[in-house]
């Protein structure tokens, strides 16, 4: 059977414009499923870089969110950096994660900076950097910010071209008074540009004889060290030589645009016009070749003007560059530049970007992950009206299926619609979610069973889906020690929609044990005086509901991304090492922090003691929690702001309503910090408390003694008292 599957290699400027294309006309992009493999969320739009190193705009100013285009163009993200591509196989080979399958591809990796020889062991001890890639360039040129003194030693921009002189001028308005060398061919830049450098007190060098601080190099850019490996017909700049049919000539089925190609019979400089002025042939030939159809050639002109902004103090100028000829610089120049930059990242700036969330629309709208449960009324009614009221009154997180008087084995199932697009990713994010009920009862994984619900589309694709989603759980289970043991799967029956891998449902039942007599942490040990830690920040639905609604997270992103990958097993692993050296529990009570946000879990912990602690004749506990304490990731409080919030934290803010309407001296729970916040941060907090969490943190409750020893990873939010 013919496998269809379009992947776009690269986040660059035209694979972005590509999408913001099919975004605007649906009609053009193929009908074959798409993914993009971006090594970053976002692209630094090139050409405002030097404006950003300036301080004349913002770093976000000059991003695209490309997860965010490519969810709004149904296209499948995957973030990560590409290792290699086996043109033989069709397989996309990947850093630390399986290869992904295609049948066509669009090559926009850009290029990297050419390190020479000479500054290779510079590179390697961290005293030299390349410009690209652009975010970590800047983010080492923020550290030098303290080094702005007559006294550092000078800082070095190494190159000739156009790209090294901007960045040259936009450190000087960065840096006042810290000495700038330019390390060039003087021979190779215009007088008039020489001239002015020297008036900006950017001294010009041709020998590295000198001591200096860091180096940074903008020598040329080249092809990743991959590409150059393969047998690529390519340029001396190892640029892929297509035709004009923007194809590869010697491997059917690949376009290749940007500045890692150039046409054969049309050699020109790599410059971004040309990612613009590509993108309508590119999107034209895409659809014409999937259809059999006659592609149409591009005739791209010969060369383009370029300006070099040489940011003053005041009134901003810029030269411009056409062939051999250098115009300014002059304010006009500057506008000019300004108003092509701002035209261009307007175009993802557009409210057309922005999704309509106005209609009830599941596929769209409703939150994924463990905010996709079903509200807790709803299931503790249901288990009440089916004869199951034990486990509404005493839900645990996982329960004992068998104990020999050595070792317990606790069980567990959870599970919920992807939540991202890309299959493995969402694979190794359910995984985790699931083992938390483990950890949160103070098991280890031991093995795992996987339901896999997959959407109806053509059986290729269908099996390349599967075989993400079993990567990522198979990988995920035996990094912890354990063992995926089988599992079934099922077709939806719902209409496929794209991208078809948010069409995928995992739920997996793991098994844990508890070794040498240990007891299981219960939700029902809470002990008068205890102190209640957890291990992470809140926010993660907000965050996905931010990005549903297109608000660009670039700040906070990373973090809980990473935070969501990350097991937590080795905080179980450190417990059990400190009650060792202690010879005591530490752990009186425990749950994780997921789909009911922590009122909730909380709730039931409470409401479990207080059900154990009736029946043993102790009285009643309460918790006063602190909510100044409590941890959000960057960002989040922002968009609480703006009102953002899943669609599942109505159904939470019931659980906190019923609650909190009661008398205060008979609440089970209740905030010390009540009476001194004003009521906009009180209700800033309450939301964060009732945010829905996938792969959240875990919350124990332990005597107050442990805290020391346990601070380095977990933090205080409350303590627990008598009613």
């Amino acid at each position: 059977m013919t496998f269809n599957h379009l992947v776009l290699i690269g986040g660059g400027h035209t694979n972005v414009l590509l999408m913001r294309k099919w975004l605007m006309c649906p009609k053009l992009m193929p009908e074959i499923p798409v993914s993009i493999i971006s090594r970053d969320s976002h692209l630094v739009y090139s050409a405002m870089f030097p404006s950003v190193i300036s301080k004349s705009i913002h770093l976000e100013e000059s991003l695209i969110d490309i997860k965010t285009l490519a969810k709004n163009v149904k296209v499948s993200f995957i973030e990560e950096e590409v290792k290699d591509i086996d043109f033989n196989l069709k397989k996309i080979v990947l850093s630390n994660r399986p290869s992904v399958n295609y049948s066509k591809l669009v090559l926009n990796y850009g290029s990297q900076t050419i390190i020479p020889k000479e500054f290779e062991p510079l590179v390697k001890n961290r005293n030299a950097f390349s410009i690209k890639p652009f975010l970590k360039a800047y983010d080492i040129i923020q550290k030098e910010d303290i080094f702005d003194s007559f006294n550092e030693l000078p800082f070095v921009i190494v190159g000739s071209g156009l790209a090294a002189i901007e960045v040259s001028y936009a450190l000087r308005k960065r840096w006042k008074y810290r000495s700038l060398k330019l390390l060039c061919d003087s021979r190779k830049i215009n007088y008039k540009i020489l001239k002015s450098l020297r008036n900006f007190n950017i001294d010009l060098v041709e020998k590295l004889n000198f001591d200096y601080g860091k180096i940074l190099l903008s020598t040329g850019n080249t092809s990743p060290l991959w590409a150059q490996k393969k047998l690529l017909d390519s340029d001396s700049h190892g640029r892929i030589i297509t035709n004009r049919n923007l194809q590869l000539k010697s491997i059917s089925g690949i376009f290749a645009v940007g500045d890692c190609a150039v046409i054969e019979s049309a050699k020109r400089p790599a410059s971004g016009v040309f990612a613009v002025k590509v993108v309508n042939t590119l999107v034209q030939n895409l659809k014409k070749d999937m259809e059999g159809g006659s592609l149409k050639k591009w005739f791209p002109q010969k060369i383009g003007m370029q300006i070099v902004n040489v940011f003053p103090s005041h009134n901003p100028k810029a030269f411009a560059i056409y062939r051999n000829f250098v115009f300014g610089p002059s304010f006009l120049f500057w506008i000019l530049k300004h108003k092509i930059d701002l035209k261009f990242i307007n175009k993802f700036r557009s409210k057309r970007l922005i999704m309509n969330s106005s209609g009830k629309n599941i596929t769209l709208n409703d939150c994924r992950g463990c905010a996709a449960k079903i509200p807790q009324f709803v299931l503790n009614k249901s288990l009440i009206n089916s004869n199951l009221d034990s486990f509404a009154a005493s839900p645990e997180d996982s329960v004992e299926i068998y104990q020999n008087g050595q070792e317990i084995i606790l069980q567990s199932v959870d599970g919920f619609p992807s939540l991202v697009s890309d299959p493995w990713l969402n694979a190794k994010i359910t995984t985790l979610h699931a083992c938390s009920d483990l950890w949160a009862c103070g098991a280890k994984l031991s093995s795992a069973q996987a339901l896999i619900s997959l959407p109806n589309v053509e059986r290729e694709f269908q099996s390349y889906l599967f075989s993400q989603s079993l990567q990522g759980i198979k990988s995920t289970v035996e990094d912890h020690g354990g063992e995926l043991l089988g599992g079934h799967t099922f077709e939806a029956r719902s209409l496929a929609t794209k991208p078809f891998s948010l069409g995928i449902d995992i739920s997996l039942t793991v098994q844990g044990i508890l070794k040498n007599g240990a007891k299981p942490w219960l939700k029902s040990g809470m002990n008068d005086g205890d102190i209640l830690m957890m291990s992470r920040p809140l926010g993660v639905g907000i965050y996905f509901a931010g990005q549903m609604q297109n608000i660009n997270m670039f700040g906070s992103s990373s973090q809980i991304i990473n935070n969501l990958v990350k097991s937590q097993q080795y905080l179980i692993d450190e417990i059990y090492f400190f009650q060792n050296q202690f010879r005591e529990s530490l752990v009186n009570a425990a749950t994780d922090i997921t789909g009911y946000g922590f009122i909730g879990h909380l709730k039931e912990m409470v409401e479990s003691s207080n059900l154990y602690r009736e029946r043993n004749n102790l009285e009643p506990v309460k918790v006063l929690l602190d909510l100044l304490a409590f941890k959000a990731y960057p960002g989040v409080f922002d968009l609480i702001r703006k009102n953002i919030k899943s669609t599942f934290f109505e159904s939470n803010k019931e659980i906190f309503d019923k609650i909190y309407k009661g008398n205060q001296q008979k609440r089970i729970i209740n905030f010390i910090n009540e009476n001194s916040l004003d009521k906009e941060t009180l209700n800033e907090r309450i939301s964060l408390l009732l945010d829905p969490q996938t792969c959240g943190p875990l919350l124990i409750s332990c005597s107050r003694k442990y805290e020391n020893i346990l601070k380095d990873k977990w933090y205080k939010v409350g303590e627990v008292v008598k009613m």
